[in-house]
Parts: C-alpha cells; structure tokens; sequence
C-alpha cells in the first residue's frame, strides 16, 4: 500500500464529515439558555472588545446556567475578587456546537478528501446496503459532565472551601473535596481541587505558567499565571479559550483559538518545536484531537512532529503508560483510522509501537506490519459505517428466545467491542508474523508469560494497557482465524443448509428441563432421536462452531467481522481500488467478488444465530461434578474427568433439547468401564 509523505496529504487524513464533534453534546437539559457572548483576544483582553462580528450565542442547559449563578455569588457573597474562567474542552465543544462553526466546519470539509484508499463503502452501497454517515456507534447523552474552572488569585482548594462554606450557611448540601497534587516534588502548591456539585464534576486549578527541563515532560518550575500565561502554556490553540464566568465572555488570549476552530485546524499556541519538545506527549494529543474532532494538522505542526528530536523525546522522556494511554483514546475516537495513519505518516509508529523490542533480533524491520494494520482497520471501519442504518441480519440484536438468556448489544452500539475490534485489526498482521517465527512460538521450556504472543507484550508490556484488553483482542483474533478456517474448508455451505432447511433451535416458555425447542422445515424435532441426514449435518456443525463461539463468547460478531476483513483486504491486493469508468466489466468484477464474501460471512453468521449459538458461552451443563460421579462412581480423577465433562458438552450441543436421562444413558455407553 502507497503511503503518502507530502505535507498536504499528512493533513488531509479525516474520514469522518458528518457534523459536530460526538463528545460536544453537553446540553442535555429541559430548557437551554443563550447567552450572548463577545470573543476578547490578546494581551488586552481585559479591557478591549473586538468587533460584533466576533460575538457567538453559547446554548447554556439550566443546569449550567444554574451553576455559574452559583459559582458568581459564591464570589460576591464571599467578598473576593477571584476571576472565575471555564478552561478548555468546555468552551471548545461548546462553540463547536453553534451553528457558525458547524457551517464553518461543514465548508471545510468539503474541500478535505477521504483518505479510505478503497471503495469499500461505495460498493457496500451498490452491492446492498444503504451507504450511511462515516461514524460508527451511537452517543451517550448521559455521560458525566467534567468542567475545569481557572483560579487567578487562590488555591483550587480555598475557592473549594469558599464554596462549601456558602451552601453550609444556607442549609444547604455540602460535597466533599478532593486534592490532587499535579507534581508533588517540583509544585507543592499548585493543585487541584475536585468536587461534584450538582449534576458536574468540577476541578478548581490555578491558572498556571510553567518551565521545562530537557530531561522530563514535568515542568521544572511551575507558578501561578495570569490567563494570558496559561492560555500560551496549552498543547493547542483550541484548547486556550477560557470562558469567563464573572463577564459571560468568551476570552482567546492567544488570538487563535476561535479562528482555527472555525477553519477545523490543529495548530500550537507557540512555536510547533518548543511546544512538543517541552511535553512530547502533545504529539499524540494533537493526533488524539485530529481524529476526534476531524480536523486537519497544520503544515508547521506536521514539520515538527516529524523531526527526529520529537520523537527521541517521546520515547525518552513520556512514560509508556501515557502513551498507551493516547493510543487507547484514538482508537475511542470518531475516526480511528485517520489516527493510525498519522502516526504512520508522520514516522511516529516505530516509537509508539516499538515491535522490535518483541521481535527476534533478526526481524527485518519495514513499516509492512503497520500499514497491513492499517488496511486491516480501514476495511473494519468502512464496513460498519457502510452498515450503520441498514445492519444484516446478524448485526442487529437477537430475541431473547434465540440466546441462552444473554443480553446482547449490537457492534454497531457496543463502543467496548469496537474498541477491542480495533486493536485487533490493527496488530493482526503483527499476530500473524508472531506466529510464524520459532522464536516466538509458545514453548514448553518458558514460563506463561515468556509464552505470550507478540501483540499481548506489546499491548501488556509497551502500552502498558489492561491484561483483560490483551486476553480480548486475542480472542478476536483467533477466532476470526477459526472462522476463516471454517470458510475455507466449505462450512459456507453447511451455514446455506441449516437457513434454506429452515432449521432453528430457540429457548421455549412451555419448556422441558432444558427449554430448548427444534425445528426443521417448520416440523419439531426431538434432538436424540432425529436421524434426517440434513439435521444430523447441522447438529455437526453446531458442534464444530459452537467450540470457537464458547471461546470468544460476545465478541463473535467482532470476530467474524475482521475474519471478513482479511478476505476483502485481500481482493484489494488483486484489484486496483481506485475509480474506474463506470460499467467496466472490470469493476463489475470487483463488485460482485466483494457481495459475494459479504454474502458468505452473513450466512454464516445467520446460521449461528439460526443455531441457538448466542450465549453458548454462558450455558449450564445439566450435571455438574457431583452428579457425574453417582453416575459413573469409578471415574478418576484428572484427565479422565475433563473428558467426561466434555463429553457431556458436545451430547448437549448435538442434543440441544435433550434431556437428562438421556445423557446419563449416553455417558454411561461411553464411559462403561467406570460405571
């Protein structure tokens, strides 16, 4: 895959469009307020107003509204003189959220091409589904609210105080306070006071100047600042604004701010170079806000991020955690995509994902791992927005009579599944390769965590993410292996006899001990006793899927998501995926191979659904440890014993509405010598 170098295409990455950032929905309340608010720039925006024409309405919910007439009175009732400002991402998404900036966003976007190298959701769209929004999930509109409120004169802590002090004289509620110290050896001082009042988490910090050394990311001296110091001092222009409580101004001191959120730019408040050689971390943030807010990295910025020192700092001076922290934030956001390419694009992988650290000291090297991923995610990613209003079969949520009582949630609406889909995708060419060498291959000699594969050190032991997010994506990832397997050997047609023979097995209200019912072709089935060769088959091919489903559990759909990736990613390899002349028989072609997997894997998965697999994971046997010994009193212990519980999971998954009697009969044909 031909990766672009060029600045212009470094900055024209994004490949969602469809409106206003997902994480700036913070009026969720009964009546919203406007208020008019008058943009102040520059060192003299304290006693300057720029024209009308800089004036925008901020929509403020009455529970906000409600809050700031607090936090003012809390101000003169207490006699002080403190500047009460709302820093950062509030103001941000707020003016976001207006309709100026939403035409100013859309405006520019128009000019911005997809960076999808592939057809992929066009031809979803002409091969079935309706083409949706290039965003996937759906927002959470009860999300807790976090707003920062700047201090000019006094501790977070003391205005915490001041606040508590108000309510408790007035009868009403106080909330306890919480200090964190933002960098207890060098600032003893500068702090941070958290507290929830109403419905909002509030942390009460200084406004802050700061000075770095060269050996860490930690300020070597950290004061308080005047609004103007703090404002220089942030990662991006987009993040210096200040909402200023006392005036119901909007304050943008660096004189940037609101200008490059109308033109849909990551910039830096100073020289690109001093921003992120003072906090390298802001490399990965700047990326972090491209891909949430799909904006575009201007061409400065994109020079500095790609200098050699950038990123010798990052790896020396940013904890692992930190930056497994970013990644895990890009992968969260709208447009995960556009975020994995720029860290490709700007020579930023290596370093974040340093996979020769994992791999024999013989590995080649080369960027094939990363940009295979990125191919992997690309494809992930286009067909659950090419999905998004119309979903097959398989991807909406099952009844509850086709599950083992498990409560499903689609992909489309489960950010957690996507999340790990992601990941998967993305590290499945490295998992691949792992497999492949000697060196990394599990071996007997190793102790457990030697035995790891090479994707789980690198997310375990180089992002310092969860052991749980490891041990998921790797279920992913196997499965998906499995399911390819099953594909390639003709379980496809196994799947198209159990939909066309109309065969169902469903959880039943007037049930017998197990409450399972089978059908076929609309007659019930008595499971143990059916000898019809069709039925029998697919008993077989329960069995066989249901062991992968057992494994990966509720992740499935993610599973047979990227296995159904790696096969379109590989038609990509065999065709030119750029536009050709409309009704060349060539990308006839190319369409028809592309409906023609997408419409293997949804039989497919049908045909699991149609199966009663959902929830297998989650299944009782019908005769735990204790039973099985009264009925095979001279069976040992060991080997011998899982055998038997096995025995009893395939007979319940071949005999899905058979009953216990019948099981003991059968275990005890099996195993007669220990009867």
């Amino acid at each position: 895959m031909k990766m672009a170098t060029d600045s212009r295409e470094l900055r024209f990455f994004s490949i969602l469009d469809n409106g206003s950032s997902t994480e700036s929905s913070w009026c969720n309340d009964k009546i919203p307020k406007s208020i008019e608010v008058t943009v102040k720039s520059g060192e003299q925006a304290t006693t300057s107003v720029q024209s009308t024409s800089d004036s925008y309405r901020l929509s403020l919910s009455s529970q906000e509204e409600e809050l700031f007439d607090l936090l003012r009175e809390v101000v003169r009732e207490s006699k002080l003189k403190s500047t009460l400002r709302v820093a950062g991402g509030w103001v941000r998404d707020k003016l976001l959220a207006t309709q100026e900036f939403q035409r100013s966003k859309e405006c520019v976007h128009e000019t911005i091409r997809l960076t999808s190298k592939s057809k992929l959701p066009a031809l979803l769209a002409s091969a079935r589904y309706q083409k949706g929004s290039n965003s996937v999930g759906i927002q959470d509109e009860n999300q807790p609210v976090d707003i920062d409120i700047a201090l000019d004169d006094m501790l977070g802590r003391e205005f915490a105080d001041h606040l508590n002090t108000f309510l408790s004289e007035r009868g009403r509620e106080t909330a306890s306070v919480g200090v964190v110290l933002k960098n207890p050896e060098k600032s003893k001082h500068l702090e941070t006071a958290t507290m929830k009042v109403g419905s909002f988490w509030i942390d009460f910090v200084n406004l802050r100047a700061e000075e770095y050394t060269q050996e860490s990311r930690i300020p070597d001296l950290m004061r308080i600042g005047t609004a103007s110091e703090d404002a220089f001092r942030r990662d991006l222009t987009i993040n210096t604004l200040f909402y200023n409580i006392n005036s119901n101004e909007v304050e943008d001191f660096t004189g940037r701010g609101v200008e490059d959120l109308k033109r849909c730019v990551i910039s830096t408040p100073v020289a690109p170079l001093t921003t992120l050689l003072d906090d390298p971390l802001r490399v990965l943030r700047a990326i972090r806000f491209a891909a949430r807010l799909r904006f575009t990295m201007d061409d400065p910025l994109i020079a500095a991020a790609t200098n050699a020192t950038v990123r010798e700092a990052l790896d020396q001076k940013v904890s692992r955690e930190r930056i497994g922290g970013e990644v895990d934030l890009m992968l969260r956001s709208p447009d995960p995509v556009g975020a994995m390419r720029l860290l490709v694009n700007l020579n930023l992988v290596d370093t974040v994902f340093p996979i020769e650290r994992i791999l024999p000291k013989q590995y080649p090297g080369g960027i094939f791992l990363y940009t295979n991923g990125l191919n992997n995610l690309m494809f992930a990613f286009d067909y659950l927005c090419g999905n998004k209003h119309q979903p097959p079969v398989w991807c909406t949520v099952s009844a509850p009579q086709d599950t083992y009582g498990f409560d499903e949630r689609i992909l489309l609406c489960d950010a957690e599944a996507r999340r790990l889909l992601w990941y998967a995708a993305y590290f499945k060419p490295l998992a691949d390769y792992g497999s492949m060498l000697e060196e990394t291959k599990p071996h007997p000699g190793r102790g457990k965590k030697q035995n790891r594969s090479v994707f789980t050190k690198l997310m375990v032991d180089h992002l310092k993410r969860p052991t749980r997010d490891a041990e998921n994506v790797e279920k992913i990832v196997k499965a998906a292996d499995d399911f390819t397997q099953l594909l390639v050997s003709g379980c496809d047609l196994s799947a198209q006899s159990v939909i066309l023979s109309d065969i169902h097995v469903r959880s039943h209200k007037t049930m017998d001990e197990h409450g399972l019912r089978c059908k076929m072709s609309g007659k019930i089935i008595t499971s143990e006793t059916e000898k019809d060769p069709i039925w029998l088959h697919a008993m077989e091919f329960r069995l066989l899927t249901s062991k992968i489903m057992s494994r990966v559990g509720p992740l499935w759909r993610a599973a047979i998501v990227l296995s159904m990736v790696e096969q379109l990613v590989s038609l990509s390899d065999e065709f030119d995926f750029d536009y050709t002349i409309k009704g060349d028989v060539f990308e006839e072609s190319q369409e028809q191979r592309i409906k023609g997997v997408i419409q293997q894997y949804d039989t497919f998965a049908v045909a699991l659904q149609r199966l009663g697999l959902i929830g297998i994971w989650s299944r009782k046997p019908l005769m735990d440890g204790r039973k099985i010994k009264t009925i095979l009193p001279n069976i040992p212990k060991g080997p011998t014993f899982r055998e038997v519980m096995d025995e009893q999971d395939s007979w319940m998954t071949i005999n899905p509405n058979g009953d216990k009697p019948a099981l003991i009969s059968h275990l005890q044909t099996v195993f007669i010598d220990f009867t």
